[in-house]
């Protein structure tokens, strides 16, 4: 659909891969993004951790350590900053969970770590390190703004492998559920809940009843009690997954195909001020990019005939990435686009941001503002 686009530069390093930003609107309005970059393709979050924070509504951003702002709350590592929930609670208390996620380790602690049988990974660029995934969820609150946390954590037994995914909700009735995924030890994978009812006083692991899927899901309550789930499919069927829940995300239908092309690429839900639903999304075919898509419905069904494309200008070789052998130069060979994330400005225009590798190789996360 025709509208205006006006894209601007988040974070962007030559021959530095930075991606999957994270995007947060502060009590005081500003908008905050916690972002990932490595000198190479990482996929695992194991690089530099970069916050920035806008006052002009995404215009221009600026690096930001401010030990108030969530994406800067201590954690066990890069990755854990970027799946986790965190909220200011009523009473003041920080609230932070979610998974451990990926570790790096020293090649001395190797034994030890298939001892414990989890998932074990090279590092891309070291070979004195190897990465694991870890097999712990936790949830940490802190009632010192940050000084100190009470953190627990929990193993969960018969998997090597657990990970959230940072689309999480908070229902109307307080309730906080985050998606999370296992890799089990026979090769399947599960899908789960992280889910907590008194107010981050206690979580505990649900099961969706889905397999199987991925956790990369995003969950949207469009009216009290009743939820909408649009997942990315494992294996791959190209559309995403479209689940309900009438008992606040207790139980769940089994899904169907959503009308919405968008393979290998995870959802964004957001409810608009006048009602309709927005589903954000990178798309992973050629032209690669980012695209958005209306529900007026609550997700029953989606104006497909008029899509709006944000980017169609990814999908090139990345200077810090791997490409195929077998793939020419130039050819876009790469699916590296996306993880749209949109919030709705005051004046109605939606912000909408992502990571993207453009014709000059340098994978940067970006935003576009738009009218949908």
């Amino acid at each position: 659909m025709e509208t205006t686009m006006r894209h601007t530069v988040i974070s962007r390093r030559e021959g530095w891969y930075t991606a999957f930003p994270q995007l947060d609107v502060l009590e005081d309005g500003r908008l905050a993004i916690g972002v990932n970059s490595s000198p190479f393709h990482d996929h695992f979050l194991i690089g530099e951790w970069k916050v920035l924070v806008s006052d002009d509504e995404g215009t221009t951003w600026q690096e930001s350590d401010d030990p108030t702002i969530p994406y800067n709350w201590d954690a066990s590592g890069v990755r854990e900053r970027y799946d986790r929930y965190t909220e200011v609670l009523a009473d003041g208390t920080w609230l932070s969970a979610g998974s451990s996620g990926w570790q790096v380790w020293p090649t001395e602690k190797l034994g030890e770590i298939e001892g414990m049988g989890l998932m074990i990974q090279e590092h891309q660029t070291d070979p004195g390190k190897f990465v694991s995934g870890w097999n712990r969820l936790f949830f940490q609150r802190s009632n010192d703004s940050g000084k100190s946390w009470d953190r627990r954590e929990y193993t969960v037994p018969g998997v090597f492998h657990i990970m959230a995914f940072p689309r999480p909700i908070k229902l109307v009735d307080g309730a906080i559920l985050i998606p999370v995924a296992s890799d089990t030890e026979n090769g399947g994978q599960r899908t789960f809940l992280w889910r907590s009812d008194d107010g981050g006083g206690t979580f505990r692991l649900v099961p969706m009843g889905i397999d199987p899927c991925t956790q990369e899901m995003s969950l949207l309550e469009y009216s009290p009690g009743r939820l909408l789930a649009l997942v990315r499919a494992e294996p791959e069927p190209g559309y995403l997954l479209e689940l309900w829940s009438d008992d606040a995300g207790l139980s769940w239908t089994w899904p169907v195909e959503a009308q919405i092309w968008a393979p290998h690429s995870p959802p964004h839900l957001l409810k608009l001020r006048d009602g309709r639903v927005l589903c954000s999304y990178g798309y992973r075919e050629d032209p690669m990019g980012v695209r958005a898509v209306i529900s007026r419905d609550n997700g029953r069904s989606w104006d497909i005939d008029n899509t709006y494309v944000l980017r169609d200008d990814g999908g090139y070789d990345s200077e810090a990435g791997r490409r195929p052998e077998s793939a020419p130069k130039g050819q876009r060979p790469t699916s590296d686009v996306g993880y749209a994330q949109s919030t709705q400005l005051p004046d109605g225009d939606i912000l909408t941001v992502y990571y993207i590798t453009p014709e000059d190789g340098v994978t940067h996360a970006a935003a576009t503002r738009w009218q949908p």
